[in-house]
């Protein structure tokens, strides 16, 4: 089972992350809601039963002995020099890198953060719409995990009603800056609901991104466009403009959450979401989404 975790790394890893940014602090009420989102992660990966409940025994029982930055120091502080590095080993790295990550989101200032909601230095206590809240206010940033999360939460009621189209629409928001994990959520979302067209289309998109995006590439082979519909495609080349013109070559790595709302708006056509996206420096797209732009009737008193 434990090769099967390395065989799935991307999907383990996220479980680990968005059960680790809801508590480090063990308690029967957060188990349940960890073991929801690990369902619901397995799920949009497509991983069968048996593996999710491996992983589930994994993370909530082994890796919960690691539930503090400096836990994940003394793991490493007590590897002797020369020995081998074993599977165990690599599990904990994983946790430790994931309590790394979210340590660094509270740490960094144009978050406006308080101070220690992602502090792991220290056990927190889990309070489901205490912890809902906090991670909501850290996406308001465009933190592209925070807004993840709240899309996951939102899913699956945890700390909050639930409500799928609110959670469609963060996972959108995700999507369209090049979050392939959203992606699978976002399928995983309509396959659930029963919407067979949407989740085809973002299954599509998923796999076009895995193969393509992470490569770096913006316009797909000719020999797939017959694998793929026209609209995951059109989609698809939004996507890897966005990638490759904003988050990349400007370092826009928090969501810029006007920007997806101005090129998914369906006033737009095509030449006019991609002239956005290749100049994006120059916020015309604002016309699109401030209505102080172009205000259709003098504001008085």
């Amino acid at each position: 089972m434990k090769k099967q975790v390395f065989d799935n790394y991307e999907a383990f890893y996220n479980m680990v992350l968005s059960t680790t940014i809801m508590s480090n602090a063990p308690s029967l009420e957060y188990e349940e809601d960890a073991k929801k989102i690990i369902e619901f992660i397995g799920g949009a990966y497509e991983l069968n039963e048996k593996f999710v409940d491996y992983c589930r025994d994994v993370i909530l029982d082994d890796l919960s002995r690691l539930g503090r930055t400096i836990d994940q120091l003394a793991v490493y502080s007590e590897r002797a020099y020369g020995d081998c590095y074993t599977q165990d080993d690599a599990l904990f790295d994983i946790k430790g890198d994931v309590l790394a990550t979210l340590q660094r989101i509270g740490g960094k200032e144009d978050y406006n953060i308080n101070e220690g909601w992602f502090d792991y230095s220290h056990y927190k206590t889990y309070q489901a719409q205490v912890r809902f809240k906090k991670i909501e206010i850290t996406a308001a940033s465009g933190n592209l995990i925070a807004t993840r999360q709240v899309g996951i939460l939102k899913a699956l009621g945890i700390g909050c009603k639930k409500d799928y189209a609110r959670a469609i629409w963060r996972l959108t928001q995700c999507a369209y800056w090049g979050d392939v994990t959203a992606m699978k959520y976002l399928a995983y979302i309509y396959k659930t609901t029963n919407d067979d067209e949407n989740h085809k289309l973002w299954w599509e998109i998923g796999q076009l991104s895995e193969e393509f995006l992470r490569a770096g590439i913006t316009v797909i082979p000719d020999s797939h466009k017959d694998t793929y519909s026209e609209n995951a495609q059109a989609i698809y080349v939004y996507i890897s403009s966005i990638a490759q013109d904003v988050v990349h070559a400007l370092n826009k790595t928090n969501i810029d959450f006007s920007f997806i709302e101005a090129i998914t708006s369906p006033t737009l056509d095509y030449h006019q979401k991609i002239f956005y996206i290749n100049n994006y420096s120059y916020m015309g797209w604002k016309e699109v989404t401030n209505s102080s732009a172009k205000p259709k009737r003098t504001i008085g008193f």
